[in-house]
């Protein structure tokens, strides 16, 4: 059953709450245009009714009792004000239903599945989900990321940041969760479009792409997400469930979703540390004005400049290497976000004392992240570079894909290719991005018909975008120091300042993470102290 202290339904109104599309809120086709209620047809009691028998007890306000509907009529009956709807003998109209129902628990799981989807879209409102006699779960009525708390866990709620961004037709709020607690399964997992939860392809696949090169491909991220749109861009009635819904401009809300989860997921780790007892900004590069200065950015370059073009990078780092290292004076580590450094283990991890414990550093994976966020902002503040085919490549294309192409013919030649038609069904290239180059000279025309479908479906900027980072994430890779090169403590030092004000550098190009801590209470229990 399912209760409420609503408002109730009029005597008069009772009889043809079980009729077809008595309910619906469509009265032109405007109101199809822009739904704003969670159901609109009026199909959901009848359609229930027609397979169970159903009783609706409520009561309005000015009543001076309750009545009751069911397969015996009308009459009057005890209850407060709300209304109450009880199914039972599911599918007794219907037999031969029957034998598709899973098992008792299997049926309560996705039953609580649907109320928790209710309850976060709903946060403001209580509910009380109980099975047999059993109260299985109670949300009070309360703030959103208190509600996500409640049903996603504290876990969840402790390693996520905030997701907020919005426009002159667009909104979007909630939790991201850190790659950290990326997971090989998509559990929690949850968007919301005008208030509906959804499945939407693109929605999901622009999730997954702004956890791209943070979160390792193996593991799945975790996410509470909400996307206001103004109803009328957006169709809510493409599918019987109505959990799959269809944009009117479907790559700008790719490019939306992602940049707004995206940009949530860059902050430093120096940024985590904003509190009011850091008027100045905490960790990150504004430190308290009696160690200004320590780390001038000057020292920091001469430390990690180890990708130099034209260069290889074995030479970058002989001639880092090389250099005399002069001695700087010494902070205390609780005035840093990763600490000191206290020297290394093996030649590939840095271990340093940090205010909360022990910190781990992966020395390859912490130096490839800030590479490779270097090589993006300094690709992104210069002009694409064309790359000349030395034959034009002539490959087919399909009419769906031809459109594609004379729809974003300008957006070609903005990002660098020389891309024309022939004719109807043939595409000719003679020049394209130098990043990409390599792909087309081992692919052909394939790699090129990928980007139309692709664009098709996510837009033009996130295509291009992808495959230019996974070339600099391998440009990274093999520029950043390696495995067994010793640094001296000053070094180390620099490298952990430097995380500290890189964007996503608690994770590699790959999603792995760059280092770990051991709080002072985890180093303790290792040893039994207190026990």
């Amino acid at each position: 059953s399912v209760k409420d202290d609503g408002s109730g339904i009029e005597k008069d109104d009772l009889a043809l709450a079980l009729t077809r599309h008595a309910t619906s809120k469509i009265a032109n086709l405007g109101d199809l245009e822009d739904v704003r209620t969670y159901g609109f047809r009026g199909e959901a009691l009848a359609s229930i009714a027609s397979v169970a028998d159903v009783t609706i007890t409520t009561r309005t306000k000015e009543s001076d009792c309750a009545w009751e509907l069911s397969s015996k009529g009308i009459h009057p009956a005890a209850g407060g004000q709300g209304t109450t709807i009880d199914v039972a003998e599911l599918f007794f109209k219907t037999p031969a239903r029957r034998k598709f129902l899973k098992s008792d628990a299997t049926e309560a799981a996705h039953c609580r599945a649907e109320l928790e989807h209710l309850a976060l879209a709903y946060p403001t409102i209580r509910f009380t989900l109980r099975n047999e006699t059993a109260t299985v779960l109670t949300l009070a009525s309360q703030e959103m990321k208190e509600r996500i708390r409640a049903i996603f866990g504290k876990s969840f709620a402790e390693a996520s940041r905030e997701v907020f961004a919005e426009t002159s037709s667009m909104r979007i709020f909630g939790l991201a969760g850190l790659p950290s607690i990326g997971k090989t399964r998509t559990e929690n997992q949850a968007l919301f479009v005008n208030g509906r939860f959804v499945k939407d392809r693109l929605f999901m696949h622009a999730v997954k792409d702004a956890y791209a090169d943070v979160l390792h491909h193996q593991l799945q991220p975790q996410y509470c997400l909400f996307l206001d749109i103004d109803p009328k861009l957006v169709d809510v009635n493409v599918h019987p469930k109505k959990s799959e819904v269809r944009f009117r401009d479907s790559q700008s809300v790719h490019r939306f979703v992602r940049q707004a989860v995206a940009a949530a997921l860059a902050p430093a780790l120096g940024a985590e540390n904003q509190t009011q007892d850091s008027p100045k900004g905490g960790f990150g590069g504004q430190h308290s004005e009696s160690h200004e200065g320590i780390y001038k950015p000057e020292i920091l370059d001469r430390y990690l400049d180890l990708y130099t073009p034209g260069t290889s990078s074995q030479a970058n780092i002989e001639r880092l290497f090389s250099q005399k290292v002069t001695s700087e004076p010494q902070a205390p580590h609780e005035h840093f976000r990763l600490g000191r450094a206290l020297g290394q283990i093996a030649g590939i991890f840095i271990l340093a004392e940090s205010s909360r414990g022990l910190v781990i550093v992966d020395m390859h994976a912490a130096h490839e992240r800030i590479v490779y966020e270097k090589l993006k902002k300094a690709l992104d503040e210069s002009q694409i570079v064309s790359q000349q085919l030395v034959i034009p490549l002539v490959f087919p294309v399909s009419i769906e894909a031809m459109k594609t192409f004379e729809e974003h013919r300008d957006w070609f030649t903005e990002f660098g290719f020389d891309l024309r038609a022939v004719s109807e069904t043939h595409l000719s290239l003679a020049a394209a991005p130098a990043v990409i180059g390599g792909e087309i000279s081992k692919t052909g025309g394939e790699v090129i018909l990928r980007m139309i479908d692709d664009i098709a479906a996510f837009g033009a900027t996130s295509v291009l975008e992808e495959k230019r980072n996974r070339l600099l994430a391998t440009i990274a890779c093999h520029s950043a120091v390696r495995a067994h090169r010793y640094l001296s403590l000053p070094e180390m030092d620099a490298l952990l300042r430097e995380m500290e004000v890189t964007d996503r550098s608690g994770e590699c190009n790959h999603g792995r993470p760059t280092f770990v801590e051991l709080g002072v209470d985890e180093l303790s229990s290792l040893f039994m102290r207190g026990k």
